[in-house]
Parts: C-alpha cells; structure tokens; sequence
C-alpha cells in the first residue's frame, strides 16, 4: 500500500513538472519576439517608438534613452549601480537579459524615482553647447510640441556663419494690421436658392413647357405630367365636397325640425356628426391635393370646373434661370426624380481656402474684395458667412464662405479668382516682414537672434497678413532680434539633421 502511495505521488509532482515546464514554451508561442532583442513585440521600446516614455529624449545614433547614451553623455554615469555592458543598461533596468526576462514583473523599466528628472536637467548636448531638451538641430521633432513663445535653439557652427549666409536681422516695428489677407476663391452657386424640382406623384411627362437657360418666374408651369394619382385624389375631393353638401343640408334640416319639437334629439345628433365626418374627410382630401403640388387658385378652379382629370402642372417656386433639365417627353418620373434644377443667380458663393495660421483673425461677418481675370477693372464686395470647423489634414487649410451679389450675371459657376478679406478690427501691433515667416509641419515660426553663433526657432501666433508684411500676434518681444532676411538659411540649419548631420561622437 505504502509502494502504490508513493507511486501516485511521484506521477503527481512528475505532471506538475510537466506543466510548469511547458507554460515558458507556450508562453513564447504565443507572444511573438522583436527578432533583434528577443523581447515581446508588445515590450520592445528600442524598436517601437509608441512604447517610450512620453517627453523623454531619444538618442537616434545610438538606439536608446538620451540620459541613458553615456556614450554621449559619459558624465551621468552611476558608477556604484550595476551596468549591462552588453544592452547598455543599467541591471535593474535591463529588460533584455534572460535573468530579467524571467522577473519581468519585477523589474523598473523606467528610471529610479527622482533621477529622472535630474538627469533631463544635467543633459547637455556637447556639440552645439546648449541644454538636450532645447537642442533644436539635434531634436527637430520637439517643434511640434511647442507652445506660442517657446523655441528651439540652432546653433552655428562659429559666429561668422550666419553673416556670411547673408542672415540679416531687426526688431520687429509696430502698426497697423496689415489690410486684410489674401486667399484664393472659387464662385459656385447660391445653395440657399438652389433647387431640384420633382414630382410629388408619379405618372409620364406629357408636355415640356421650358428648357435649360430660361429665366422663369415663380408659379410659372414647366412640365405637365400625366398621373392616375392625381385623378384620383381629385375625384376623391369632389366626392366628398359633394357628400359634405349633402350631409349639410340633412344636419340643417334636423336642426330647424328639433327646434319645433318635430324630430328628436338623436337624430339631430347623428345627422351633426354624419356633417362633421365628411367635413373632416373633404379637408382631408384637399389637403392630399396641396400635398401632391396644386395651388390654391389650381384647387379652386376645380371645384369650380369639376373636372378630374389627370393632369399635374409642375410649377417653378421661384423665379431664376433653369440650370439642368432632365424632363423628357414620354419618360416615367418618379417622386424625388430630378426635372430641373433652378436657381437664383442674383447672388453666388465664394467657397475660400484660408491658411491654418490666419483663421483666429477672421470673424463672420468680416468683408471681403473678389476680383478676377476675367474682369480685372471689376471689384466684387460681400461678407464671410461661415467658417468651418475643422482643417484639412492634408492641405492644412480651412474652408470659408462668402456671398456675394450678382446682379450683372457676370459671376459664372466655377470661376476662380482672388479674394482679399478684411478684417473689421485695425488694432495695432507687432509686425514682421512676410520674409521672416516659414513654416514646419502646418505651423507658422520665426527665428530670434540670441548671440551672433546662436538662434532659436520660436512659434507664433500670426495675426493680418499680406504679401509684404505679417501681424504677429504672440511669440515674439518688441526688442528681440528677429531674422528678415535669409530665413530659410536658419530653417536648413534647424532641419540638417534630418540629412544625418545631429550629434556625433566625441
């Protein structure tokens, strides 16, 4: 007994060995491995940018955490704290030994508590002598997190380069908003008067009174249409006014005989209530009538005329010109087939493209000056009635709108023209020649003179601007030195290490 005993338990503890053993193995064949640091795909920061930590330098020359590269930075170096040699690491962060892959839940990837930050304060970049963090030639990319006012520093490489590239700088002046901006227009058709017309019953387009081009007035009749619909809810309406007349002289001749006592009070009650049903039904039917299109005075002439026939006459809402026709004779059309499309060509819109750092300026209502090739000596006034919500991702523009009048016809749908829009405030402010300007991924910076060797790429908040001259809103001093002249020398510069031109070794 005690032989069988020790059996079981030695098949006991030989299945959990088993077991255990093969969890590591399924565990793997379940999580797939970066193939350059054998380390789950989902842990691997060195190879996935989304997995660093957010705000922390990257070193790109040498594939890890910019106050971790001691090879850069030789100085940060905690020499009483255990190094990996090997991943670069230190040991209680080294996620890529086999030792701490098996204590992976115990292990701090990030730095300890408190050296952190430390540390991001010590770095410096060697190359170009200012702080990592602010190092705009070595780390482009942080240009898009910053703020209105803050920049980016680029440093020459002697304080003769920047003069010598014809870099010319002054302060910025003070004046007025610059008169408006500049954006280009495209004319297109008033939607506000623009409609398709269609049918409201069925049938077959007998006549064609009107073709592409005319001008039409409101109620005129365009097409004439063939439909079984319209004869029936006429015949429906003239039945019941017809039963509602009957009905009315039975309620009144009740009436007068229950006031002499002759009939009784049921039967004036029911002969009330028989009016009152084919009142309402009458109604009803009129108003399938209105429903499918006739006018008052159509209606009227039915009743007078009592004829129901099957004719429809589809009438212009409102006066315009006849832009599209696709009613043909003998063709079926359906509700919601398009006939027509009329419009009232008195006015038109201007649909705008309005660059993203302008759009804070612009308020609706503000006026705007058209002018096109086709008729330069003429200028076209309106107002910006919309501006959108949102900026294209790709054109990094906002779409606006204008309406403008048209009472000369001399707008076509299509055109393309310049517009100048005008603000309604004329303030006074920081400005900058437009030459100053230039623009990283969608936003408007400019770059201010620290010392003769070093500058800094500053974002701003563009107000006015023109062809000459560009409002600057916030990000910039009135006594700060400003680049005006060979700007986009500064610019490639700040963008040389995208040209593998950053941080080299010492």
């Amino acid at each position: 007994m005690k032989n069988k005993n020790r059996l079981i338990k030695i098949i006991v503890l030989a299945v959990i060995a088993i077991t255990f053993m093969k969890v590591p193995v399924i565990k793997a064949q379940e999580e797939k491995l970066c193939d350059r640091h054998q380390i789950s795909v989902k842990k691997c920061y060195i190879c996935d940018p989304s997995l660093r930590e957010r705000g922390r330098l990257w070193c790109k020359e040498h594939d890890r955490y910019e106050d971790r590269c001691f090879i850069c930075h030789p100085e940060l170096k905690e020499i009483d704290r255990p190094w990996c040699e090997k991943h670069h690491l230190y040991q209680d962060e080294d996620i890529f030994c086999p030792l701490n892959m098996r204590k992976e839940k115990k292990v701090n990837i990030a730095p300890k508590k408190g050296s952190t930050s430390s540390h991001r304060k010590k770095l410096q970049c060697k190359e170009h002598r200012v702080p990592e963090a602010e190092c705009g030639i070595c780390h482009p990319e942080l240009a898009e997190t910053l703020e209105p006012g803050q920049g980016l520093k680029i440093r020459f490489e002697s304080s003769e380069s920047a003069s010598k590239a014809g870099v010319v700088t002054e302060v910025p002046s003070f004046g007025k908003s610059p008169a408006g901006l500049n954006v280009l227009s495209r004319v297109s058709y008033n939607h506000n008067s623009l409609v398709r017309i269609t049918p409201l019953a069925a049938g077959v387009v007998q006549k064609v009174f009107v073709d592409i081009g005319d001008d039409v007035e409101r109620g005129q009749v365009l097409v004439e249409i063939v439909s079984p619909e319209i004869a029936k809810a006429k015949s429906d309406y003239l039945s019941a006014l017809a039963n509602t007349e009957l009905k009315e002289l039975v309620y009144k001749r009740e009436k007068g005989l229950v006031e002499k006592k002759i009939s009784s009070q049921q039967e004036y009650e029911q002969a009330l209530a028989d009016y009152q049903m084919t009142s309402n039904t009458a109604m009803m039917t009129r108003q399938r009538l209105t429903n499918y299109g006739l006018t008052e005075k159509q209606i009227k002439e039915l009743e007078k005329t009592g004829s129901s026939s099957s004719t429809l006459h589809v009438l212009a809402p409102f006066s315009g010109t006849l832009i599209e026709r696709n009613a043909v004779i003998g063709n079926t059309a359906e509700p919601g087939d398009m006939l027509f499309s009329l419009v009232d060509l008195t006015s038109m819109w201007l649909e705008l493209s309005v660059p993203e750092d302008s759009v804070h300026s612009l308020k609706i209502g503000d006026p705007v000056e058209a002018t096109f090739n086709a008729f330069p000596e003429v200028i076209v006034r309106g107002q910006l009635t919309w501006l959108s919500s949102s900026i294209d991702e790709q054109s990094r523009m906002m779409k606006a709108r204008a309406v403008v009048p048209n009472n000369d016809l001399l707008l076509k749908n299509g055109m393309f023209g310049q517009v100048k829009i005008v603000p309604k405030r004329n303030l006074e402010g920081l400005q900058v020649p437009a030459s100053a300007l230039q623009h990283y991924n969608g936003n408007p910076y400019i770059f201010v003179k620290l010392a003769n060797d070093l500058y800094e790429i500053r974002r701003v908040v563009l107000g006015g601007k023109n062809n000459e001259v560009a409002e600057i809103m916030e990000g910039v001093l009135p006594h700060e030195e400003i680049v005006i002249t060979r700007s986009f020398t500064v610019k490639s510069e700040f963008l040389k290490s995208r040209l593998g031109a950053g941080c080299v070794d010492d």
